[in-house]
């Protein structure tokens, strides 16, 4: 069996990371551990950037991304075989912070600024004042408008890829966006609108 950090080594450099991934999920697939440990690596501080905006319980962030997690060890090979990596491993997100965000209720606010706005750097978002206020905004939103509005202007995820993670036709997609925007008027004003997604 090809050693899995030489695999990563040469998918850094030279495969596109779809490639890597894909080889990834097929030596998990055999049981290898230590890929399961790359492929965490890779994905977890994009689910635990995508759980905060879901819900602003610390603990249920680490429980649900072990829950995804361990969806894709039992998976294995067969993740993507519908969409890409990425897309699969969003999509399975979303359906358990879906499902476990609905039974914990309404989220607590943070008292600081959230990681994710000191680590994106927003510059509308500078101000304790300001992070809290959109946090607040943010956690007002139902689940699937959050999650939607963390995919398009966080993740960067085309209109088809949301459809796909989240299980819904495109016209969902700008239906849900549309009145995301429309109860919460920071959005365009905190983010530059891209119609194109």
């Amino acid at each position: 069996m090809t050693d899995v950090t030489q695999l990563v080594s040469n998918a850094a450099g030279k495969q596109p990371r779809e490639e890597a991934e894909r080889a990834l999920l097929a030596f998990i697939s055999a049981g290898d551990r230590s890929a399961m440990d790359r492929l965490y690596v890779l994905y977890f501080a994009s689910l635990a950037n995508f759980f905060l905006h879901l819900t602003a319980h610390a603990d249920l962030v680490e429980e649900l991304i072990n829950d995804t997690m361990v969806e894709v060890w039992r998976r294995g090979a067969s993740i993507g075989a519908n969409a890409s990596v990425a897309v699969s491993i969003m999509g399975l997100a979303y359906s358990n912070g879906q499902k476990r965000v609905a039974k914990v209720g309404a989220p607590r606010l943070h008292s600081q600024p959230s990681a994710l706005h000191r680590k994106q750097g927003s510059p509308r978002a500078t101000t304790l004042e300001e992070s809290s206020r959109l946090d607040e905004s943010l956690l007002k939103l139902p689940v699937e408008e959050r999650a939607l509005l963390h995919l398009v202007y966080v993740g960067g995820y085309s209109r088809r890829d949301i459809a796909d993670i989240m299980n819904i036709s495109c016209e969902c997609v700008d239906v849900l966006l549309s009145d995301a925007r429309l109860r919460r008027g920071y959005v365009q004003g905190y983010v530059a609108d891209d119609s194109s997604r």
